[in-house]
């Protein structure tokens, strides 16, 4: 399932896209062509679902700005990140399935101000069988993502929560100071609820790992938190 129209606006043009990803830069005249016709070009607000389990991928998914948050929901309904595609990022899981032409296994909803390119699949399996620079690019998406989809089966299944809760704060920082993130938020990601979080989370703040504020958590000692991660 694609974007909709009533989910999310329209954005600028092609040219906007090619500087994200500099492979898709150099594509042919034709296929540049191609690309700008046929890509649906949309922003959306945080928050938005965009597709469902069980959906039929149409094309596959360029972020540009933002992220798109791709997660699972547990036979109890809670749900649980599996990863972030965020600017000059594919989704695996989409590209797989626009290949194989199967169901999407999973959810996703965007994360704040988010802007993504949607290529129609009929179009992208043709730039991939004429264009090198597609087929890249597909294998990189393909390859980085399968290993941190194992970096996370690892963490989940060998970690426990405060040394996740310190991994999930050092990715969504980047290296900044903070990051802006809910306790709820956080139980989400995890596949477990507020009241833990909010354990877990004082008992960090308490060595002085990190501070919190509304809506915000702040990295009070990175070097700590990437002991605790195991990083």
């Amino acid at each position: 399932m694609a974007m909709s129209e009533s989910a999310c606006g329209r954005r600028r043009p092609l040219t906007a896209m090619l500087d994200r990803f500099p492979a898709l830069a150099e594509l042919s005249e034709a296929s540049r062509e191609l690309l700008s016709r046929e890509t649906q070009r949309l922003a959306c607000a945080g928050g938005t679902p965009l597709i469902a389990r069980g959906d039929m991928v149409t094309g596959a998914f360029l972020v540009e700005k933002g992220a798109l948050r791709v997660y699972y929901v547990s036979a109890e309904g809670r749900e649980g990140t599996l990863y972030w595609v965020e600017p000059g990022q594919s989704c695996i899981l989409a590209m797989n399935c626009l290949f194989a032409r199967l169901a999407y296994p999973a959810w996703v909803e965007s994360e704040g101000e988010t802007e993504v390119s949607v290529i129609p699949g009929d179009t992208y399996r043709r730039l991939f069988a004429l264009e090198p620079s597609v087929q890249g690019f597909t294998f990189d998406v393909l390859s980085g993502r399968l290993f941190e989809l194992m970096a996370l089966i690892e963490e989940t299944a060998s970690q426990g929560l405060e040394a996740r809760i310190a991994a999930v704060l050092l990715r969504r920082a980047k290296g900044a100071a903070s990051v802006a993130i809910t306790q709820e938020q956080l139980a989400r990601h995890l596949g477990t609820s507020r009241e833990v979080v909010a354990r877990v989370v004082r008992g960090l703040a308490a060595r002085g790992l990190i501070g919190t504020g509304p809506g915000r958590i702040a990295l009070a000692d990175p070097a700590g938190l990437r002991r605790l991660s195991g990083d």
